[in-house]
């Protein structure tokens, strides 16, 4: 079944989702209907889901932002954008994060079946391309040890998946669904994953302060860096150098 994340900060559309829809009949499985997008972002990360359907408009992190995001990351997933009239024009703007589809509220009942019906009409193209016996010619690299190759090459730049796809001459959502079937992971959560590695041994080997050390593994925000990093180790940059000195005296 396929995989769906729901976010709406008004609880009668919340309701309508969890209640009124007939998920296993699309073969879907609705995991979670959540409140807000950072919320929701979350749930993302820990769910990997097939489709994310999202309000425009709510609270701290808005629909546009998990849209972004999700473009940014994991473009094989699909957006379904729930909208009211007076938002329409704004909910246009996520056709540029590659959104599949926006339904009217007003209109849930109706159109969302059908806009489902579209994402896993993708999603089943795309999946089909995926499997499609990869053929190797000798002496050439396979497309994962080239995706390999260039994420260790490149991880500490700000590398996009735009970049990786270019390079390698393949669209962006079938890279990120080609890595994930795989390797089971998701490619910027690898990418992440080396990052903080890195980060580890400049904490642990030099003096830089956490901004440069930030840097020099490819983060482009020092604060994002921060969270990231005590998101996966458990304890801030500093904190895990002051740990880990006070371990070797000891």
């Amino acid at each position: 079944m396929w995989k769906v994340v729901a976010a709406d900060d008004e609880g009668y559309i919340r309701e309508a989702l969890k209640k009124l829809i007939n998920w296993e009949k699309m073969d879907c499985n609705l995991i979670e209907v959540l409140e807000d997008g950072q919320e929701l972002i979350e749930c993302i990360e820990k769910e990997s889901p097939d489709i994310v359907i999202t309000d425009i408009q709510m609270p701290e992190v808005n629909g546009l932002d998990v849209c972004k995001y999700l473009y940014e990351t994991r473009p094989e997933t699909q957006v379904i954008i729930l909208t009211a009239y007076s938002n329409f024009d704004y909910a246009k703007s996520a056709i540029k994060y590659s959104a599949c589809e926006y339904v009217l509220k007003i209109a849930i009942m109706d159109e969302l079946p059908e806009a489902l019906g579209k994402a896993i009409g993708k999603l089943l193209k795309l999946k089909k391309e995926v499997e499609k016996e990869e053929v190797v010619i000798p002496e050439q690299k396979t497309l994962l040890q080239q995706i390999e190759q260039y994420v260790e090459q490149n991880y500490k730049s700000k590398i996009s998946l735009d970049e990786i796809a270019d390079e390698l001459h393949v669209n962006r959502s079938y890279l990120s669904r080609f890595y994930k079937n795989k390797t089971g992971v998701n490619l910027f959560d690898e990418i992440l994953k080396l990052r903080i590695e890195s980060a580890k041994e400049y904490l642990l080997k030099t003096d830089m302060k956490t901004y440069e050390v930030s840097e020099a593994v490819g983060f482009e925000d020092a604060g994002y860096f921060s969270k990231m990093f005590k998101k996966i180790m458990g304890v801030s940059p500093k904190e895990f150098r002051k740990r880990e000195k006070d371990e070797k005296k000891n």
